[in-house]
């Protein structure tokens, strides 16, 4: 008989696991309660050092801890949350982590071209959107030069990945600035736990070639190893690219490689370390904020090495970590390099039954070089967790955050400036708080409340480095040392049920959220001319405050004879007082938008139809008249696979993206094209 952490199907593909019979529940779940607790006490609290498999099959649903620093149930979380699991991913057909979130969230996954995508939450999705963070285990992959998230840089096989956890409105009280409107955590199965060894090729129209491969071996007893890599290219999108796009070598067929290793071992049965490293390197042509595509040349590696150690005091642990960042633009011979180091420090207590304190400390210092100017901050930052069961049926979480920022300039007065050298010595403190409570009246049955404070702090770009950067159409860029963080506060209250009619769950959220000092990103409305420099710059700026509030519903059904079924909607409505800017946030999402997914699996055969509709959004592009605006009209997308899962572990699937037409415009950027897949995946 498998362990349940290592059982798997005749794919060789973790199993779901399976709800627990309402009869069996209460004194199940309540031995389980204990599991979760010494589960903690066991391995780094971080999802990745925990045995995640034994404990969904215990319980029958994912288990996180994104949502407060402590193993959760999905269904006890404060907060409004969607957990990918690995049989989802496999079965989405997708080649990125933005695709499998379209097909499975109702988050706005912007597309620009072959492989770029900005993912927001709850609007506001512009170009290179700095308000959501993205952790990979935990690790920061969140970029600080522009405050982004590069998608194809992120050093990841869709096959390693265990589950994907999205928390949907502000965390920063836990995670820190640039959570402020939501949380993405990508977590891999642990080499520890789970023996995960894959090889995949895919091939597709358009020049399209993938292969990838992940491979876990055992160390003694007590480690394990995982390496994964993988090699990509394929032909850019051929329609939307302007005259500008071409001064900036937009037109680039997007490469990329990829290689990671992780490796988890006890050393003693109280105290457990790991060791993670990664390298990427990418080529493609991505939207800048400004509104102009460019081709942007990427090489990124990180190291990071953490300890838990179970003590009188608690599980203590610690962690450090660097990502460091090549960036160029060869067509405007622009080279820029970013770096960010972060200690991090907690201790997770366990004080009677009831209650779990987790306090935490964290350092971090990011510094970046363009041209001979350079520019770097410190971060210091200290918080709170505290989660009561207060009953069996209530149980609340509150969370305490303080972070404060020391600014920095080296080789001032090298390029003309808009602001003095005195500008870029500063420093400012900012505080963010979640709190949240669960009720329970039923098994079946729980609603939540939340309300939280967010912090998006300014990237290293929009705050300098000093100097002003000319551009090949005659118009300069700079940041601004004098920028304000965004705060963003977010009232929510949900309520989730699990409907035996449908043999699934319904869930439902309303949230009201207020922005204060939005940040208007790099480019700025009214140019200005500066002594010394002989074309108009734009500035970053604060712009204005925003409000938005909406709703969020889904349902999830096992319809039957392998049939299953996901829908899910999301309303958002902006309003604003923003001053105009080329980064038009109002209408940059659309207010409605609707996805959905029809599976079905018998025997050796699998089938998932995909589908998903947005309403009208807007923005601004670069051309060589200006900043044009474009209208993107209500789009309809459908994405398909077909799969056959041969005895021996194989899977032949036909993959199909954007089906419904050849050519169509989905967002700002370039159109979007049909294109068809054929994937071949070994399990071993």
């Amino acid at each position: 008989m498998p362990h349940p952490a290592t059982a798997t199907r005749d794919d060789r593909t973790p199993t779901m696991p399976k709800p627990v019979p309402a009869p069996l529940a209460a004194p199940r779940l309540r031995r389980a309660a204990a599991v979760v607790a010494l589960a903690a006490w066991a391995m780094p609290a971080a999802s990745q050092g925990l045995d995640l498999g034994a404990l969904e099959q215990i319980f029958g649903e994912p288990v996180t801890t994104s949502a407060t620093g402590k193993p959760q149930r999905s269904s006890d979380v404060p907060v409004a949350m969607d957990i990918i699991t690995a049989e989802q991913i496999r079965r989405s057909g997708a080649r990125d982590l933005p695709e499998v979130l379209a097909r499975y969230t109702s988050l706005d996954v912007q597309r620009f071209n072959a492989a770029d995508y900005a993912v927001g939450v709850r609007g506001f999705a512009t170009p290179a959107t700095p308000r959501v963070l993205v952790l990979l285990n935990g690790r920061q992959v969140y970029l600080d030069d522009f405050g982004e998230t590069v998608w194809s840089t992120l050093p990841v096989q869709l096959t390693e990945i265990r589950q994907i956890e999205v928390v949907r409105g502000p965390n920063s009280a836990l995670f820190g600035f640039n959570a402020a409107a939501g949380v993405i955590n990508i977590v891999t199965f642990s080499p520890l736990h789970d023996r995960v060894n894959t090889a995949s090729v895919r091939l597709g129209s358009h020049g399209y070639r993938e292969a990838s491969g992940v491979a876990t071996v055992p160390v003694g007893a007590r480690g394990g190893i995982r390496l994964s890599a993988g090699l990509r290219q394929e032909h850019d999108w051929n329609h939307g690219f302007n005259t500008v796009d071409q001064l900036f070598g937009g037109r680039a067929d997007p490469r990329r490689a990829n290689i990671a290793f992780d490796g988890q071992a006890r050393v003693t049965d109280s105290i457990a370390v790991g060791f993670d490293a990664s390298y990427s390197q990418v080529r493609a042509g991505e939207l800048m904020t400004f509104g102009a595509v460019a081709q942007v040349d990427r090489s990124i590696w990180s190291l990071r090495g953490r300890i838990a150690a179970e003590t009188s005091h608690g599980l203590v642990e610690a962690a450090l970590y660097r990502n460091a960042e090549t960036a160029e633009i060869p067509a405007i011979r622009q080279h820029a390099e970013q770096s960010v180091t972060v200690l991090q420090l907690s201790d997770t207590m366990k004080l009677g039954a009831d209650h779990t304190l987790r306090p935490f400390a964290e350092y971090r210092y990011t510094e970046g070089q363009r041209g001979p100017t350079g520019l770097d901050f410190s971060v210091g930052a200290a918080g709170l967790m505290w989660n009561w069961a207060i009953s069996s049926q209530v149980e609340t979480t509150a969370a305490l955050r303080y972070d404060h920022l020391w600014l920095g300039a080296s080789n001032y007065g090298l390029l003309p400036d808009l602001f003095p050298a005195s500008a870029y010595r500063r420093d400012w403190g900012t505080l963010a708080w979640n709190l949240g409570l669960v009720w329970k009246p039923s098994t079946l049955d729980a609603a939540r409340l939340s309300v939280a404070r967010g912090i998006s702090t300014p990237s290293l770009s929009q705050l300098g480095p000093p100097g002003v950067v000319g551009s090949p159409v005659g118009l300069g860029f700079s940041g601004s040392p004098l920028l304000k963080p965004t705060i963003v506060d977010n009232y929510e209250i949900g309520y989730r049920r699990r409907v035996g009619l449908i043999d699934g769950t319904i869930d439902a959220a309303a949230f009201y959220q207020v922005n204060h000092d939005f940040n208007s990103g790099l480019a700025v409305g009214a140019p200005a001319f500066v002594p010394g420099v002989p074309f108009p710059v734009s500035a970053a700026m604060n712009i204005g405050s925003a409000h938005a509030y909406g709703a969020e519903a889904s349902a999830t059904s096992r319809l039957g004879h392998g049939v299953d079924a996901d829908l899910r909607y999301r309303l958002v409505v902006t309003d604003t007082d923003l001053i105009p800017t080329p980064l038009e946030y109002k209408h940059a999402s659309p207010r409605h938008l609707l996805t959905s997914r029809l599976g079905w699996a018998g025997g050796p055969w699998e089938a998932d139809l995909f589908g998903r509709y947005s309403t009208t959004m807007q923005g601004f592009r670069f051309t060589e008249r200006g900043y044009v605006p474009v209208r993107v009209d209500d789009v309809l997308s459908i994405a398909a696979r077909v799969a056959h899962r041969f005895q021996n572990g194989f899977i032949l699937a036909l993959e199909a993206s954007d089906i419904v037409q050849q050519r169509q415009r989905q967002g700002i950027g370039l159109e979007a094209e049909r294109r068809v897949y054929l994937s071949l995946r070994a399990n071993f």
